[in-house]
């Protein structure tokens, strides 16, 4: 409890009683913290205490923000595979996560000419897809698709966004005509630009994990996509053999 007595700042106990309650799993991964007004009554503390408090734990990165909805527990960090495509939803859901996916664009128009030439259609589209963990924002989805997958897709993605699911568009391809993909990915580390910072809501400049992926179906390029994914929320693994001969 909170010693009013002692020589110890307000803020610093308040700090370290949360603190310990997260390491204790008393708040989960993700999980929203009690407000400020209910913190205050909890604690018999001010509010410019409580948030001290809940600023010191957010530099120690232990919980987050989000505007208008309150204080959360910093996710955990998700990983996933390289050898297998896994379905956003599931990826969560792995971590005992919920999350939802939304839109944010959808164009046939100014498509860069850089783009046009890697597919063998006249007409292209692009659809970005942002995804979420527990409301935070973890990765950002630029998809640029041969249009009449687009027209296809689209329609299902406005869907599932009503429906507050998580999805990417390799969720939506069981759904769709086209099979038989197969996939070239190159994974990089680069620097989020002021889109990207503000997408995800990091600082312009942090580190991200960038992913360019061709989808390819019955050997013609239907989607050409860029990934940003959060370098502090998500990792990939592979499983590697060392080479005898070397």
């Amino acid at each position: 409890m909170i010693n009013h007595d002692s020589s110890i700042p307000l803020y610093i106990q308040l700090s370290g009683i949360l603190e310990e309650a997260i390491y204790n799993k008393d708040y989960k991964d993700g999980e929203k913290l009690p407000s400020e007004n209910q913190l205050c009554k909890q604690y018999n503390v001010s509010r410019i205490t409580v948030r001290q408090a809940l600023s010191k734990l957010e530099q120690k990165n232990l919980v987050y923000s989000v505007h208008g909805k309150g204080t959360f527990v910093r996710l955990a960090e998700i990983s996933q595979g390289l050898v297998k495509i896994t379905s956003f939803q599931k990826t969560l859901e792995q971590k005992g996560l919920t999350g939802y996916t939304e839109i944010e664009d959808y164009s046939l128009k100014k498509i860069p000419e850089t783009i046009k030439i890697f597919f063998e259609v006249p007409n292209v589209a692009r659809l970005c897809l942002v995804g979420y963990a527990n409301d935070m924002p973890i990765v950002y989805y630029n998809s640029y698709l041969i249009s009449t997958l687009a027209s296809e897709m689209y329609p299902i993605a406005q869907k599932w966004e009503q429906e507050k699911k998580a999805f990417s568009t390799w969720d939506i391809y069981p759904e769709i005509s086209i099979r038989n993909l197969h996939m070239e990915q190159k994974l990089s580390a680069v620097i989020a630009d002021a889109n990207i910072a503000k997408i995800l809501k990091v600082s312009k400049g942090d580190p991200v994990m960038k992913m360019e992926t061709h989808a390819y179906s019955n050997g013609n390029l239907v989607e050409y996509k860029i990934a940003y994914y959060r370098a502090d929320k998500y990792s990939f693994t592979i499983k590697r053999e060392l080479d005898n001969n070397i």
